[in-house]
């Protein structure tokens, strides 16, 4: 089963995440969003930093379009979690040839209009700080004729540690940042375009990782606008 862009179901569970998990997060995490001073472009590949199972909604919940995640393919087998993925425009990862599913996927989806969220990471970090990246961002982007937009999301492991059998429901407090697109200038080749863009993704979050832990000053107040 496959969900067009726009339809009931996909718009429906995005609905649920502003009307629902938005308060929620607010209010028990006293989450702090903050976005660039002009909107957003549609569709882009979000690149963030990974902490948590709670990740893909934390980040798609500030968004009025639904975006697309990865999942492993074997999660398709099963009924009830094949219709929420698919709900969730899903992209399966084929665990023996990985590079090749998610990039055939991926650029499916950002040409269909569909945003993809995407962890350069590849899994959760272990020691609460930003791991090394991959390349897989700027490549998809490149490809489907997108923007990277960056995004740091801080202390999300506070809602579901890693280990951690059930989330919590309440405590701790959370910020979710995301930064403006990234241009690379022309003329570029596509390795060094995607060079670029890659370098620029790991300054940026890197950059948010100190601020948020007070080691540079914030960002200069009416750069960014909070939702």
């Amino acid at each position: 089963m496959a969900f067009a862009p726009g339809a009931f179901f996909p718009r429906l569970v995005q609905l649920m995440g502003i009307l629902v998990l938005r308060p929620w997060v607010r209010f028990c995490f006293r989450c702090r969003v903050r976005l660039p001073a002009t909107p957003l472009p549609v569709p882009c590949v979000f690149a963030a930093n990974h902490r948590s199972f709670f990740d893909p909604p934390f980040v798609g919940m500030w968004h009025h379009q639904p975006l697309s995640y990865f999942a492993r393919s074997d999660l398709w087998k099963h009924a009830p979690i094949r219709f929420m993925l698919a709900v969730m425009y899903g992209i399966p990862i084929d665990r023996e040839n990985p590079g090749v599913s998610s990039m055939k996927g991926a650029i499916e989806r950002l040409r269909q209009g569909i945003s993809v969220l995407v962890f350069p990471e590849g899994t959760r970090t272990r020691s609460g700080r930003v791991g090394q990246m991959h390349e897989g961002p700027p490549l998809f982007a490149r490809r489907a004729g997108v923007p990277v937009v960056p995004v740091y999301i801080h202390h999300s492991e506070r809602v579901w540690p890693r280990g951690a059998l059930l989330p919590n429901l309440c405590g701790g407090r959370i910020e979710i940042r995301f930064g403006r697109p990234l241009a690379p200038p022309p003329g570029l080749s596509p390795r060094l375009t995607d060079a670029w863009v890659a370098a620029r993704l790991h300054s940026w979050i890197l950059a948010q990782e100190r601020d948020l832990l007070g080691r540079v000053p914030s960002a200069p107040a009416g750069t960014l606008r909070t939702p």
